[in-house]
């Protein structure tokens, strides 16, 4: 009797931020036929929408956790005809395996071997929960601190994790790869190659077949996060900021991440065609960390880098390193601009979009040239008030975009104890113009503890939802996802 009380206790989640209300952990795998919709769904929507997110199966081994590092549970709408059908489903990660064979945590703190049961000493702890890839036919779940792993597109069924038939040499990949419409290639990088805190990064182009035509590494200044880089018609960049791992620090149970205001950011800038060997190094004016990247473009001789950037570290995750009280900074869209044919390390900065945001998207055919449209998810307190701190930070209550041509920011507004996610671009068609398409967006009704995903017309948001797709439930707060039209899919069965 008491043996049963103990493993009861032993299931119970954590009285803390990252486990309660709408982020508490949802766990459900399952499939909902012919979800309710309030609107019409587009003609043109006819394919599925996959997101990921961190989901945990189990309470954390030390009694409190961090949100990244819940378990990835992706999340699946499929739209045909008029029609939408949901389904949700852990990825079977080495990791979630283990867990699920024991009935418990096994894996200690967010990427530290040092914290883990000895019971998986050695095991991988990729959770595979930040975002989704489609390319040469297949999808997969990503996280950078792993592999990826195959998923089945129709079914979430997990076919296991890939090397890409022996091509990929490195234990990790990242979560945002960044895909030329124009070749179809995909360029892709590691980073902490070999699982452990280091200053190399691994760069890899994938052409459309998913054959891996160049591989190579480099040397950053420093070990640092690189979440995000930047890929343009010619170059590649990579932002290395003052979030710093100390494999020291990591082995005596310290956080993995630390953000160190007295680091400087650095720019590498890599030719496309010539390789790393051409790699250039730029100095930043300021301490600064990339959240997420908009696009690159060039203009003649100048590299144009339009992201969000934040002056603090994601503190609501890691520690500052110098003063632990410190507050997270919410993140601007900053234009960086370095002339290449300068012999000068300059970077030149400007704030491009006067507004705070996060979780940057654009029209994806305008990708790697100069864009026009920029959506993201933001907050404006003019059409309602914040939402509570959250476990990443303050949840968006806005839909935001801006268009460059003519200056304007429009807002879509989710409504009291509504909070929108990732917002995902869709084009109404291959030759539509730009910025003319649908936007998606999973929408957490917190007051009613439920999800909906809305379908909004890109270019006019403050209009409202064109579709609202209602959730009988709740799906986890989620980061990153894709679209994959039908006919694209039926051409990988």
């Amino acid at each position: 009797m008491n043996e049963h009380v103990r493993l009861a206790e032993g299931l119970q989640f954590p009285d803390d931020i990252v486990f309660q209300g709408y982020a508490a952990p949802v766990r459900i795998e399952g499939s909902v036929h012919d979800l309710e919709v309030v609107g019409a769904i587009p003609p043109e929507l006819e394919g599925v929408y996959y997101r990921n997110s961190a989901d945990h199966a189990y309470p954390p081994l030390h009694g409190r956790d961090i949100f990244l590092n819940g378990d990835g549970m992706v999340h699946m709408v499929r739209f045909e005809r008029g029609h939408a059908d949901l389904t949700t489903r852990y990825v079977r990660t080495r990791k979630f395996e283990l867990e699920r064979a024991a009935r418990r945590a096994l894996f200690g703190a967010y990427r530290n071997p040092f914290t883990d049961s000895s019971e998986v000493a050695g095991e991988d702890a990729n959770t595979a929960n930040t975002s989704v890839m489609w390319h040469h036919g297949k999808l997969y779940a990503l996280k950078e601190s792993g592999r990826p792993y195959e998923l089945d597109p129709l079914t979430l069924e997990t076919r296991g994790e890939s090397n890409f038939a022996g091509q990929l040499k490195s234990r990790t990949f990242t979560a945002h790869p960044k895909f030329d419409s124009l070749t179809g290639e995909c360029i892709a990088f590691a980073y902490n190659c070999e699982g452990v805190a280091s200053d190399e990064i691994e760069l890899y182009r994938v052409d459309r077949e998913g054959c891996f035509t160049r591989t190579e590494r480099f040397k950053a200044p420093y070990c640092s996060m690189v979440h995000d880089f930047l890929v343009s018609r010619n170059y590649i960049a990579f932002v290395i900021c003052p979030m710093v791992c100390d494999w020291e620090r990591v082995q005596r149970g310290e956080s993995y991440w630390h953000w160190d205001s007295h680091r400087k950011t650095y720019i590498g800038v890599i030719p496309r065609e010539r390789g790393v060997s051409a790699i250039r190094w730029f100095t930043a004016p300021k301490p600064a960390m990339q959240t997420h990247s908009f696009n690159a473009w060039e203009d003649g001789s100048r590299l144009v880098l339009d992201h969000f950037v934040t002056e603090s570290g994601w503190l609501s995750q890691f520690p500052d390193l110098h003063n632990p009280n410190a507050h997270e900074l919410p993140p601007f869209g900053e234009r960086w601009i370095v002339d290449l044919a300068s012999e000068a390390d300059r970077v030149e900065i400007t704030r491009f979009i006067e507004h705070i945001g996060e979780m940057p998207v654009i029209d994806p055919r305008f990708a790697m040239s100069r864009a026009r449209h920029y959506w993201f998810g933001t907050n404006n307190p003019k059409l309602g008030p914040m939402l509570p701190f959250g476990p990443k930070g303050p949840p968006f209550t806005c839909l935001g975009h801006f268009d460059e041509g003519t200056g304007k920011l429009d807002f879509y507004y989710a409504g009291p104890d509504s909070s929108p996610e990732e917002p995902y671009f869709v084009p109404k068609s291959a030759d539509a113009k730009e910025g003319d398409g649908w936007l998606l967006s999973m929408v957490g009704r917190r007051a009613e503890n439920r999800t909906d995903l809305v379908i909004l017309d890109a270019l006019h948001l403050s209009r409202g939802p064109v579709a609202v797709v209602k959730f009988p439930c709740r799906v986890h707060e989620g980061f990153h996802g894709t679209w994959v039209a039908q006919k694209v899919l039926e051409r990988s069965l």
